[in-house]
C-alpha cells in the first residue's frame, strides 16, 4: 500500500461563481488536487470522498442539494490528480495522508466542524485517512465524524463456505459513525456483523437502511424509478446524520491497531465457474415456487441442479437469465433444472418481470432473506451447481454466458455420472 508523509499546503486558489466554486489545491509532492466547492452559510463541511467510481454527476447534483439545506460540500477529485484510472486498484495508490489533508485545509480556510463521507470500495482507505489524521495530532478536534455508505468493509467474496472476513481498519476505528444501507444491496446481509466490528474499537454507530433502492443509486446510469424519487431525499438524510454526529465528543487517540489498516482493495475478478472449494454438503433449501408449491433441494438428487439467487433489479442476474433459459431448453429431457431463489421481493414485482424477459425455469420465492444467510451469497447473482448425488460441485461469484462450451462441458460431464441411487 502506497503511502506518502504529511501534505502540505502550498496554494489555495478559488474561483467562486455559480453553485460550485473550483478549487486547486497544490501539495507538497507537486500534485494539484482539484475540488469542487460548494459553499454555504451554515456551520457544517462535508469533505465527500469519492469511491472507486470516480466524481460523477450525481455527485454534483447532491453536493447541490446539500448546499441547498446550508451544508458546505468540498467534493476533490483525487483520481486525476494522481493520474489514475477510476477502478478499485486506484483506491491502493491514494496516499492516506490526503484525508487527513484536506480535514485540515477545510477547517483552516472555512472553520466549521468538518464530516467526512465514503461509500463502497473507498471506505477503507476513507477509514485509514481519519485514523491518519487522528495520529498526527490526538487532541486535534473539528472532525464531527464519518458517514459510510454501503461500505465494502469485508476483504473480498470467500470463494468457500467460510463467513466474510473484514478488513482490520474496521475495527481499528473509533470515530462516530453514521452507517447508511441500501436494502437492495450485496452488502445488506452484512450490516449487522459490520455495526458491530465498528463498534468494537469503540465507534459510536448508528444505522439507517434505505428501502427500495440500491449501491450508488444516486449516480447509476439507469435508476429504479423509487431512486430517481430519492434522489432529493437523500440530502435531507445526508443532513440528518451530520446533525446527530454533530452532538457527539469525536475527540479521541486512534485505536491501537497492529500491522497494516487495509488490504489490496478487492476487484472484480473474471466471472467463471469454478469448482467448489468449501464444504460440498449443502445448506437446507426449502422454498415455494409461484404457484405455490414447495421444492426441496433434497427431492432432486439424481438431477443436476443450478441454484441461482437473483432480484428484478440486479443488472447483471438481467443479463444472465436469458442464457439460463437456453440452457434449459438445450438440456430438455435430461436430469438438468434450474431453480432460480428470488431475493426477497414480492409477487407482484417479480411476475412482470419475468413476463418481460420471457424465461419460465422455476422461480422459487424467499421474501424473508433465509436462503440468502443460509447460502451467505455476498454477491448478486451468485451461483452453485449441485451434482446428481446432491452434493455442490461448482459455484460462480456473478453472471457469465451459460451457453458457453466450457460451461455446457461441466454439466454435460456431471449429467454423465451416476448418482447414489443408481
Amino acid at each position: 500500500m502506497k503511502k506518502t508523509g504529511s501534505l502540505l499546503l502550498l496554494c489555495l486558489c478559488l474561483i467562486a461563481p455559480l453553485a460550485a466554486g473550483a478549487m486547486t489545491l497544490d501539495l507538497k509532492d507537486g500534485t494539484e488536487l482539484p475540488v469542487a466547492r460548494y459553499e454555504a452559510e451554515g456551520e457544517r463541511l462535508l469533505i465527500w470522498l469519492p469511491s472507486e467510481h470516480g466524481v460523477l454527476a450525481g455527485h454534483h447534483q447532491q453536493a447541490e442539494f446539500l448546499q441547498a439545506r446550508g451544508v458546505e460540500v468540498w467534493l476533490p477529485d483525487p483520481f486525476s490528480a494522481y493520474f489514475l484510472p477510476n477502478t478499485p486498484s486506484s483506491l491502493d495508490q491514494i496516499p492516506d495522508a490526503l484525508i487527513a489533508w484536506l480535514i485540515d485545509a477545510a477547517r483552516e480556510e472555512t472553520g466549521k466542524q468538518v464530516f467526512v463521507f465514503g461509500n463502497d470500495r473507498a471506505a477503507p482507505w476513507v477509514l485509514s485517512g481519519l485514523r491518519e489524521w487522528q495520529l498526527q495530532e490526538p487532541d486535534r478536534d473539528g472532525l464531527g465524524g464519518v458517514v459510510l455508505m454501503s461500505p465494502y468493509l469485508h476483504t473480498g467474496i470467500p470463494e468457500d463456505d467460510r463467513p466474510a472476513q473484514f478488513q482490520p481498519i474496521t475495527r481499528g476505528t473509533n470515530l462516530p459513525v453514521y452507517l447508511i444501507q441500501p436494502v437492495l444491496s450485496p452488502q445488506y446481509p452484512l450490516l449487522k456483523a459490520m455495526a458491530e466490528r465498528l463498534a468494537e474499537g469503540g465507534s459510536q454507530v448508528y444505522v439507517r437502511t434505505l428501502p427500495r433502492v440500491r449501491d450508488r443509486f444516486f449516480f447509476r446510469p439507469n435508476t429504479l424509478e423509487a431512486e430517481d424519487a430519492f434522489k432529493p431525499q437523500f440530502a435531507a438524510e445526508l443532513d440528518t446524520a451530520l446533525r446527530l454526529l454533530n452532538g457527539l465528543e469525536s475527540r479521541r487517540a486512534a485505536v491501537d491497531l497492529p500491522g497494516e489498516a487495509r488490504t489490496a482493495t478487492p476487484t472484480r475478478q473474471d466471472r467463471r465457474l469454478e469448482p467448489w472449494r468449501g464444504n460440498p454438503e449443502p445448506p437446507p433449501l426449502v422454498l415455494p415456487d409461484l404457484d405455490g408449491k414447495t421444492h426441496d433441494l433434497a427431492d432432486y438428487e439424481g438431477t443436476v441442479v443450478l441454484i441461482n439467487f437473483w432480484a428484478s433489479w440486479c443488472p447483471p442476474c438481467v443479463h444472465e437469465m436469458p442464457s439460463m433459459q437456453r440452457l434449459e431448453e438445450s438440456f430438455e429431457g435430461r436430469p438438468f433444472t434450474i431453480l432460480a431463489v428470488n431475493l426477497g421481493e414480492d409477487e407482484a414485482t417479480v411476475l412482470p418481470f419475468l413476463e418481460r424477459i420471457n424465461v419460465d425455469f422455476t422461480i422459487l420465492m424467499d421474501p424473508a432473506g433465509q436462503a440468502l444467510r443460509n447460502w451467505n451469497v455476498l454477491a448478486y447473482p451468485t451461483s452453485y451447481v449441485i451434482d446428481r448425488q446432491g452434493r455442490i460441485s461448482h459455484a460462480l461469484f456473478g453472471a457469465i454466458e451459460w451457453m458457453d462450451p466450457e460451461v455446457i462441458a461441466v454439466f454435460e460431464d456431471l449429467m454423465a455420472r451416476a448418482s447414489r441411487g443408481q
